[in-house]
Order: C-alpha cells, then sequence, then structure tokens
C-alpha cells in the first residue's frame, strides 16, 4: 500500500511503457489461480511432522487435481473422509487444497488451534483417539484466491524472521487454506546486480539509496517516505535474505502457494540517471527522496533496466506467473502528467469562500508545500505540474497556505484554526487529463513482465493508489478517477490484471467505484497501520466478503460484471494482532456463505482455543466473548492505536479524543458502554481459569493465555487515555500547577508500570523477541557501516538492533550524536509504529512521561507556558541514547502469573468503572 506510514500522504504515479498495446478480450471469466501451481503431498506430509510429529500415519494424502474443462469459482476443493483401516483420507485439487482441508480437520473436528506467536499462538496436541469424520465432508474454494499480507507487513511483521519463523509462519498459512501472499524478500540483491552489474552504479550508491532492513517497504518503491533511511544495506543482509527468499519461494510452490514476485516500478538511485546521462523523463523526487529517480516507462532507460530485471529475478528466483508492482507512487517529482492539447477556451476557475473548521488530505508532494497568502497558494494550484494533483488550499492556524490534493473538505476540531478553499468549478475549468500516459505506462511495465515471463503473467497491483487524490488514480468521486484506471488498465489482457481491494475496515472500494472497475479483484480488509495494537475491527463489516460481491452474488443494475471478486484476504500493515477478526475471513475461503451468527462463531472458537471444544460450554468463556462481540469486534473506529499508550504531547495536538472514554460514546470521567463490556470479558476470562486448567492442563493452552492478558491490555490501555488527557491538560494551558501535574503523572506513570507487569507475562506483549530476532538477523557481520550516527556501528547485530528500536519510536532513526541528535522529518512519523510491549514501555514510554512531567514542573516552578520544545529535545536526547545503546539484554520469555496479575489489577482499578 503505500500508506504505510502517514494517512494523507500523497504519491505520484510513475510509471511505464511499451510499443505494442494489448487488448482486452471480450469475456467475463473468472481468472483461475495458476494452474501450475499444483504442489506435492509429501511436502504436506512433512508439514503435518513439523507441526504435530509422529501425526502423518494417521493420515492418507491425495492430490487429486480437478477433471479437464472443470470451471467456475468451485473448481478446487478438499474432501475429508474415514479409511477402513481406522485414518483419515484427505485430498485436495492442490496442496494448497490438502492443507486447507488439513486445517478444516484439526480445527473443527480434534478442537485444535494452530497460529503464529504474536498472533495468540497454538494449541495442538495428539488426540487418543483421532476423531473419526463420519459421513464424507466435501468443501470448495469460495474464490481462486485466498490472500494474506500486503507490501508493508514484510517491514511491521516479518522483516526479522530467519527460515525457522518462516517455516513456521509458512505452515500457518498453508493451514488456514491461503494461496496468494506478496514475496519481496531478497530483491535488494536482484536490484544490486542490476545496477552494478549492467548500468554503471557504483556500490555505495545502491546501498546509500536503499534502506536499512526496518524500512526495506520504502525503497522498495512506497517511498513517499524517502530513502537511505536507516542505511546504508550491507551486502551481508542482501545476500542472506537472497538465499532465505530461495528456501521460501521452494516452500510456497511445494504448498501449493502463490507468491508474488516483484517487478520493476521506475524507482531507483539517483545516480542510475547520473551513470547513464539520462535526462527525457526522469524526475526527481524531493524532500526525503531527493535521490530517487522516477523513471517515466515511456523513456528506453525504463525498458531497459526493466528487461535486466526481469531477466536476472527469474534467474534467481524462478516465476509462478504472479507479479506484484504498485510502485507508481513517488515524493512529489512534480513533472505531472502530458500537457493539455485542446484549444477550446475553458472558464476562469473560481475559489470557494472558506469553508471554516475543516481540511483537505493528501499532500500535493508528498509532504507540505507552503505559501503565506492564499493568492500564492492558489496560483501554485493551478500550474501545469500540479494541476492534475492540488484538489484545493487548507489555511493553517499558523497562518501560511498548503496547497493540497484532497477534493473534499474533512471536518476537524475549530481549536485547530483551519479551513478549506476548492475550486467550485473544478470539472469546467480544468482541462481533463491525457489519460494515455497511464495506458502507456502501465502498457510498458506489464510489456516487460511479458517478455520474460509469457503471456501467462498476472499483475497483482496494490488498490490503495485508488483512493489517493494526489497524483494516484482515486478518488472514486473524482470525475476523471475511472477514464485513468481504465486507461491504466487496458494494455493488460482481460483477467490478468487483478486489484486488491484494500478498503480499510473491508467495506470494499468496488462499491465506491460503483462496480465500474471493469477487472476482477481480490477483496481484502486493510485493518491495521504500523502493526498498532488495540481489539478492533468490526466483524460484521467483514462477515460478507466476498460473498457480497459478483460472481457470488447478482450483478447490480449499472454494474459492470468483469467487476468481479476472485480472492478474500486481509492485507494489515502490521499482523501481529486480532486473530479473531483475521480467522473470520481465512475461514470465507471454503464457506458458501457469510457466518450466519457472529456471536456463535466467537463463542465456539474461544471454547476450541482454550481445551474446551466438545464439552458443555463454559458460561465464563462464553460470557467474555458475547460482550467482546458486542464490544470491541462490532466497531471499526479506526486503524491506528487511538489509546494512551505510546503516544505523548499537549492538547490539542495529542490527537486524543477528550470528550469520550474508549471507541464509543460517553465523557472523560465515565467509561463507555464498549469499554464496560470489556472490563466485563476480562473478569469473565480470568474467572475461567479454572475450567480452562482442568480442562486442558496442567497450566493453560497458549491462546487463552493470550485473550486474557490482550483482554487485560485493551483495559488498561483505554484507561490510560483517560490518565493521559487528564496529565496532558495539567501542562497544555497555563497557568501550570505543580500539584496537578505531579498527581496526573503519578497516575499515568504508575498504570503504564502495571500494564508493563501484565504484558510481561505474555511473549506475544514484549520487547526481547523482537529485539533478540533482529540482533540474531545481523549474524555478527561486519559491513554494516556509514550509518549517520557518531561512532558508527559496524557489527551487523548492532546495526538490525538500531533499525529494530526506531521504526517502533521514532520511525527515522534519531542520527547524530547524543549530544546533538538529530530528529529528522521533523518527527512527522513518531509512534506511528508504536507498540504496547513490556521493555518498550518501561525503557522508552515511562521514562518520556517523566521528561514531561520534570519539564512541565519546572515551567510551573518560573510561572512560563510548558517548553514543549524543550521536552521534546530531552526526549531525542533520551530516544538518541535508547537507539543506540547494543546488547542489552531484555527478557526474551514471559514472566509472572496473568491470572494472579489480572485478579489484582481488576481490584485495583475497579473503582474506575464503577459505572459500569
Amino acid at each position: 500500500m503505500a500508506h504505510c506510514p502517514t494517512a494523507g500522504v500523497a504519491r505520484r504515479f510513475v510509471g511505464a511503457v511499451v510499443l505494442t498495446l494489448l487488448a482486452h478480450q471480450g469475456s467475463a471469466a473468472i481468472p483461475s489461480f495458476p494452474a501450475h501451481l499444483v504442489g506435492d503431498a509429501s511436502a504436506v506430509s512433512a508439514l503435518l511432522e513439523r507441526v504435530l510429529p509422529g501425526s502423518s500415519a494417521h493420515f492418507e494424502l491425495a492430490i487429486t487435481p480437478a477433471p479437464p474443462g472443470s470451471a467456475g469459482p468451485a473448481k478446487n476443493g478438499f474432501t475429508l473422509s474415514d479409511t477402513a483401516d481406522g485414518r483419515v483420507r484427505v485430498t485436495g485439487t492442490t496442496a494448497s487444497e490438502l492443507t486447507g482441508g488439513l486445517g478444516v480437520y484439526l480445527r473443527e473436528f480434534c478442537g485444535m488451534t494452530v497460529g503464529w506467536v504474536r498472533g495468540g499462538g497454538s494449541y495442538v496436541f495428539t488426540p487418543n483417539p483421532w476423531p473419526k469424520v463420519g459421513a464424507p465432508v466435501a468443501r470448495n474454494r469460495s474464490v481462486p484466491y485466498s490472500h494474506v499480507t500486503q507490501v508493508c507487513t514484510h517491514s511491521y511483521t516479518l522483516v526479522w524472521h530467519n527460515w525457522t519463523q518462516w517455516e513456521r509462519f509458512i505452515d500457518w498459512m498453508a493451514l488456514a487454506g491461503h494461496n496468494s501472499i506478496v514475496a519481496p524478500t531478497g530483491q535488494e540483491e536482484v536490484q544490486y546486480k542490476v545496477m552494478t552489474e549492467h548500468f554503471g552504479v557504483a556500490d555505495m550508491d545502491v546501498r546509500n539509496w536503499t534502506n536499512g532492513p526496518a524500512w526495506l517497504t520504502w525503497s522498495r518503491g512506497q517511498n513517499s517516505h524517502g530513502n537511505g533511511i536507516g542505511g546504508p544495506l550491507p551486502r551481508s543482509f542482501m545476500k542472506s535474505q537472497w538465499a532465505l527468499q530461495k528456501q521460501i519461494l521452494a516452500r510456497y510452490r511445494e504448498l501449493g502457494i502463490a507468491g508474488h514476485l516483484p517487478s520493476f516500478g521506475g524507482y531507483a538511485p539517483w545516480a542510475l540517471a547520473v551513470a547513464q546521462n539520462a535526462t527525457n523523463r526522469i524526475a526527481r523526487g524531493v524532500g526525503a527522496a531527493t535521490d530517487t529517480a522516477w523513471i517515466d516507462g515511456r523513456d528506453p532507460l525504463y525498458t531497459a533496466v526493466a528487461d535486466r530485471w526481469m531477466e536476472q529475478i527469474v534467474a534467481d528466483f524462478g516465476s509462478d506467473h504472479v507479479w506484484q508492482m504498485d510502485a507508481f507512487f513517488a515524493n512529489g517529482s512534480g513533472w505531472g502528467v502530458a500537457p493539455p492539447t485542446e484549444s477550446a477556451a475553458r472558464p476562469a476557475c473560481v475559489w470557494s469562500d472558506p469553508i471554516p473548521n475543516t481540511y483537505l488530505e493528501g499532500y500535493v508532494h508528498g509532504q507540505p508545500v507552503s505559501f503565506p497568502t492564499l493568492s500564492a497558494a492558489q496560483a501554485a494550484c493551478l500550474l501545469p505540474a500540479n494541476i492534475e494533483a492540488c484538489g484545493g488550499v487548507v489555511s493553517r492556524s499558523t497562518g501560511a497556505f498548503e496547497i493540497r490534493g484532497g477534493l473534499k473538505p474533512l471536518p476537524v476540531p475549530p481549536a485547530d484554526g483551519e479551513a478549506s478553499y476548492i475550486l467550485n468549478n473544478r470539472d469546467a475549468c480544468l482541462p481533463p487529463p491525457d489519460t494515455s500516459v497511464w495506458r502507456n505506462r502501465s502498457a510498458a511495465a506489464y510489456g516487460a513482465v511479458v517478455k520474460v515471463d509469457g503471456p501467462d503473467a498476472r499483475w497483482i497491483y496494490q488498490g490503495y493508489a485508488l483512493g489517493i487524490a494526489s497524483g494516484g488514480i482515486g478518488p472514486a468521486n473524482d470525475p476523471h478517477a475511472l477514464d485513468r484506471l481504465h486507461s491504466f488498465t487496458s494494455p493488460i489482457p482481460e483477467g490478468q490484471f487483478i486489484l486488491l481491494d484494500m478498503s480499510a475496515h473491508g467495506s470494499g472500494e468496488f462499491r465506491d467505484w460503483k462496480g465500474q472497475w471493469q477487472v476482477p479483484f481480490i477483496w481484502t480488509a486493510l485493518h491495521d497501520y504500523g502493526g498498532d495494537m488495540g481489539i478492533k475491527g468490526n466483524l460484521s463489516m467483514i462477515n460478507p466478503i466476498p460473498f457480497a460481491a459478483p460472481p457470488l452474488a447478482p450483478v447490480p443494475p449499472g454494474y459492470d460484471k468483469r467487476t468481479q471478486a476472485v480472492g478474500v484476504g486481509y492485507t494489515p500493515e502490521g499482523l501481529d494482532q486480532n486473530p479473531a477478526y483475521y480467522e473470520l475471513l481465512q475461514e470465507a475461503a471454503f464457506k458458501t456463505g457469510p457466518e450466519p451468527n457472529l456471536t456463535d462463531w466467537l463463542v465456539r472458537r474461544a471454547h476450541r482455543r482454550y481445551g474446551l471444544a466438545g464439552a458443555t460450554p463454559n458460561r465464563n468463556v462464553t460470557d467474555a466473548w458475547v460482550a467482546l462481540a458486542k464490544s470491541g469486534y462490532a466497531i471499526d473506529k479506526g486503524v491506528s492505536d487511538g489509546s494512551g499508550v505510546g503516544v505523548m504531547g499537549v492538547l490539542p495536538k495529542l490527537g486524543l479524543d477528550t470528550t469520550s472514554w474508549n471507541k464509543v460514546n460517553g465523557n472523560i470521567t465515565t467509561p463507555a458502554p464498549a469499554l464496560c463490556l470489556e472490563w466485563a470479558s476480562w473478569h469473565a476470562l480470568n474467572d475461567a481459569a479454572r475450567a480452562v486448567n482442568a480442562a486442558a492442563g496442567p497450566g493453560y493452552p497458549e491462546p487463552y493465555l493470550y485473550d486474557l492478558v490482550n483482554t487485560g491490555r485493551e483495559v488498561l490501555s483505554q484507561l490510560a487515555t483517560r490518565f493521559l488527557i487528564d496529565f496532558s491538560r495539567s501542562f497544555s494551558t497555563p497557568p501550570l500547577n505543580a500539584q496537578t501535574i505531579n498527581m496526573t503523572a503519578s497516575n499515568y506513570i504508575g498504570l503504564l508500570f502495571d500494564l508493563e507487569v501484565l504484558l510481561g507475562t505474555n511473549k506475544a506483549f514484549m520487547l526481547g523477541p523482537w529485539l533478540a530476532e533482529a540482533r540474531a538477523l545481523g549474524a555478527n557481520d561486519l559491513d554494516c557501516i556509514n550509518t549517520q550516527i557518531t561512532g558508527d556501528i559496524g557489527n551487523c547485530s548492532n546495526f538490525m538492533e538500531w533499525n529494530a528500536k526506531a521504526q517502533l519510536t521514532t520511525w527515522y532513526p534519531v542520527i547524530g550524536s547524543a549530544d546533538s541528535p538529530i530528529v529528522q522529518q521533523n518527527g512527522r512519523d513518531h509512534d506511528y509504529a508504536r507498540k504496547q510491549w513490556s521493555g518498550l514501555i518501561n525503557e522508552v514510554y515511562v521514562p518520556r512521561a517523566r521528561i514531561y512531567e520534570q519539564q512541565a514542573l519546572a515551567n510551573a516552578a518560573s510561572g512560563q507556558p510548558f517548553d514543549e520544545g524543550a521536552a521534546a529535545a530531552s526526549y531525542a536526547r533520551m530516544v538518541y541514547k535508547w537507539q543506540t545503546t547494543f546488547g542489552q539484554p531484555y527478557p526474551t520469555e514471559p514472566f509472572g502469573n496473568p491470572v494472579a496479575i489480572s485478579t489484582f489489577l481488576m481490584w485495583k482499578y475497579n473503582h474506575y468503572f464503577a459505572t459500569c
């Protein structure tokens, strides 16, 4: 997606070109899954042995390809049946359906859960006896593709995985029925070879341009946030990731999973343009991306690089004929589209009066472009370089005027002091865009792929661009958006271009576009930014996926039948949260319709996770999940963490809702109804401990402990919102009162310490494993140099730890020195990827709160307003020191009894929930 990280940031399309345009064909057939990805039954048997040693002998596994001529969305499926010798027979059209069928048997017949560590863990065991299937079970896929992840997931979730962790992740994927995933690992080695061996770019020019491991998503093309972040990238990492990718792809292929390899998207080091003496249609990024070259696909250099790229990546990794290329968002290249050719006179543009208490989202050039007067900003908006990307002007409380990409004014609090200006006659006064530019670039991009990969090549395009107002294809209400999209997709044969529908909450972008895409799509829910945490996600919103779209639903009047769902899945930036949300989407792959009763589904799922499947329903477990069904899983408040953990600042810039406590309504002193239900759920889960231990003990299943700690975390993090607002109010408005500052800081910091203790009881919520995995990936290589911090780093384990710490806190690393730290990009993405993790709270969030407390007390003593700049400077020094202190041991195993700690914390904070 691009979004990651900042929600309104615009990216400019930079595309491609080819001499021959490929015409659409005339049918609306459902694109099938790549037929060659059949896989191997022996690989499925090996998977069983990894997940449950000794279990494979109980299963008879067979791949039974669909008969010739079969077609339609139900082509691939699995069957379960009993054998005469007491085993279970599982057949599947491919290895992916075989593993999907096994997953159904383990979950629904055996009561097991197979998960991943930060997603709730697993509960697996050897049944005695193994359950019979009884009447044979046959299920077909609802749609061909079951998709998981997006490009950002590889930075926020998978970045530090070694092969052992990848194996476990892929095993989970396979048993969940997934057969589709983006596969960018190792592409930096491909890029390095292409740039240095064929185009004369020097070693350090490539490495300095490429981001560090924690930010590779953005030098892979989502580059609105710049290049060289946390780098330069060491050669040792490039080579090891290249080798790892070969293992990953081999496992995907033997399990029938399509990994979407990256093709060339036109983004490269500026040194490439210099080395090739290229000036024709080569745009240079601005701001954080000034040494990025955005090569227009119509330029011969694009074709030359793309050809070499495709030859190299296929030689290195092979091909499954599924390609990911959505990197058409630059950082304000400024060259715009081709100038209009029409000569007809058009009326003068007429600006609206100020629309108070509103703003327009999306920067025209990736970051703010300000002007001292309204007339100067309005004139800049209409310049040829900006005219298509600029939607209007926003006046800021500072007196400056910014050109923005959004077309629709959005509300902001009056205290923000903003107003919007839009064109009243935009359609009449502006010339229509030259959509042939879009067609020619996509033709070149796809043409380069086809030239090497052949006519079966599929292009799966992340649909985040559909919502980009400034330089993207959309948004849907832009009168020229469909023209751009149709032009962009027209060169690709029907069925070979597939959109990833990435609506934030799963509502379906195709609906906003009235079904007029004319291309198939994989319907997903984005759900999460930056790997932020919080029990969230309206299950009733995603339950109809993919069944509410053609071809599984009737084609509505006026709907283009080519706009059809061919997949289901989820595309969060970070995956390590809310497994219930994602499991509902997983299961849709082999269902015939939406889940009829979501509350019952959650309750059944919980009993299975806790070792209580098949028993009389436990009242406490039932009560806990009925409450969660009515609260966290009935709400779509936001895709980012809106709690009071991991943020700090003055009001109103802090961005917290100061009128309600938690997700729905109420006021700052009264918990909202949703929070009361989550409070009750925490109690009920804790009360279920004895029954869970008796059924599944000795001890507790991983998923039970995860749910207990996660629910307590949610309650305390929302209480932290109230405490942080109180604390922030104490220093946001003069005169400052030392007693109030001390009291509110004590409440807030005390709660953070309690949250630290609770989170430390579960591995899913600990900083230690994240840092240990990062350090292990560095392997003590010594080529991690020139990192823009005092003393350099050198040791790659330290370098990886530096990357891992910075992403979680300031996003861009704080560089410079301990005495003179440099906060990059004015701290615009601080806390974007924050986590509620033990270790991070104690080492960063508590010290930052103390910095603000001490600054407030000093200002109170001198009778001065709060000096936020001084507090921010102190935090920069503190976080620089933390980011550059290496090798400090952090716990990697949980400590403490979560049941006992939950009991104590519920007693301690009970009076805050007296109104519930």
